[in-house]
């Protein structure tokens, strides 16, 4: 049977690596559009973030009993300068975050307690698998931000989504849209032979000369040349738009997630078509050394985990003076999460070993902020068979939630199922 050029282009789509999504010939097949001017940020914890640590059960006897070493105590729950990082009349911040905490007394701040799945894994592979597929099993090979983008953003032209550091996520695997991973804005480019920098202008000129040819549009070559001259013209124009951006806000630099905000700043503020942005921040694999210990005692409010939090919160407080700078905040939504949260009890080495759920965080104007769910029961009786907090809201849910409310699409498509809306949005 002979293959079409049509069948082509869905057959090896993953074989492109800068082209963002495929061309308008899928357009008939989408079954939803997004909002174009609605915008997902999600921002990774990778290692299994410790969620008793960054939302302190302070009035919580078990928590101490378990943490005779790492439990932050109330009169603990502030900055040097003495602002308060508590929340309600039994649940605070980690001191480190700050400015997480002054954007949660504006209302723009919704935390999800507990969230997780049924029959976890423990396995940093396994969980994120699940948490990026949306599939307990963990056998999906499709994103499910991949399938949103499959029918949300088909017929979007341009870079309507990105990740930025590391490699791509698993939650943008699809089979039939190609999204990028830039970790440097130098190297989205057309690459020549490093060695002979000299010859840039002639291999650039050779290429588009190959690449703008036309051939039967039955056979394999034409869209090839296509997608090849698509995808070198679509990075030239993420260079140029990316050289515009302009702002005052500033994004520390010793901070390795606002820098990745700020790469997502600078191609959401500078492309009107960018509507999705992945950034990770990894370090929250915290077996040991989670605090600083000075003069032979215990200092809670520093250490790996406190810097790891205080990233995440002057990353987020940047990101979101910068949007509001652009008259982007009312379009933005940010949600964070982990592929798992850590054992209620510290280890010997002062650090917390895997365990199953943790508080996720959805940050921006148009959420209904506070608390969402309970805190896990820390009570030995209410732990599950291995000893681990049960969870209280799916994961899926809080994803649910921001599919369904947020981007105006059919959650069922990315996530199979339909699940209860948490009520953040």
């Amino acid at each position: 049977m002979k293959t079409t050029r049509r069948q082509f282009i869905k057959l090896s789509a993953g074989a492109v690596t800068i082209d963002v999504v495929l061309p308008d010939l899928l357009l008939r097949e989408a079954q939803a559009q997004s909002e174009s001017n609605r915008k997902l940020v999600i921002i990774q914890f990778e290692g299994g973030n410790d969620g008793l640590n960054t939302i302190v059960p302070y009035t919580d006897a078990e928590y101490y009993r378990i943490r005779p070493r790492l439990a932050l105590r109330e009169s603990e729950l502030q900055t040097p300068a003495g602002q308060s990082t508590i929340l309600t009349d039994k649940l605070a911040l980690h001191p480190s975050m700050i400015d997480i905490k002054r954007l949660y007394d504006q209302g723009k701040v919704a935390i999800a307690l507990g969230a997780g799945y049924p029959d976890s894994t423990l396995s940093h592979f396994e969980a994120m698998e699940v948490w990026q597929t949306a599939d307990p099993t963990g056998l999906s090979r499709t994103g499910w931000l991949g399938k949103y983008a499959e029918v949300g953003l088909v017929s979007t032209q341009g870079l309507p989504a990105a990740s930025f550091g590391g490699e791509l996520p698993r939650a943008f695997y699809s089979s039939r849209v190609v999204i990028p991973n830039i970790s440097d804005f130098s190297l989205y480019t057309f690459l020549t032979d490093p060695y002979h920098p000299d010859d840039y202008d002639s291999q650039y000129n050779t290429f588009l000369q190959a690449a703008n040819r036309r051939f039967s549009a039955d056979g394999f070559l034409d869209p090839v040349n296509s997608t090849m001259l698509a995808s070198v013209r679509g990075a030239e124009r993420v260079q140029t738009a990316v050289e515009s951006y302009n702002s005052t806000v500033v994004y520390p630099e010793d901070n390795p997630l606002a820098q990745g905000l700020r790469m997502a700043a600078q191609v959401m503020i500078t492309l009107p078509e960018a509507f999705l942005m992945h950034v990770n921040v990894g370090g929250f694999d915290t077996h040991s050394d989670q605090i600083e210990i000075s003069g032979g005692s215990p200092n809670r409010r520093e250490g790996a985990h406190a810097t790891l939090l205080g990233w995440f919160s002057e990353a987020v407080k940047a990101f979101y003076d910068d949007m509001a700078a652009h008259n982007l905040a009312d379009k933005v939504l940010m949600m964070q999460w982990s592929e798992f949260g850590r054992r209620p009890e510290e280890n010997a080495s002062l650090g917390t070993d895997h365990s199953t759920s943790g508080p996720m965080f959805i940050i921006g104007n148009g959420v209904k902020g506070g608390v969402y769910s309970q805190h896990p029961s820390l009570k030995e009786s209410d732990l599950d068979d291995g000893g681990n907090p049960k969870f209280h809201v799916d994961f899926r849910e809080v994803y649910a939630t921001i599919l369904d409310r947020w981007l105006n699409f059919d959650s069922r498509l990315a996530l199979g199922a339909r699940f209860p809306n948490v009520g953040f949005l």
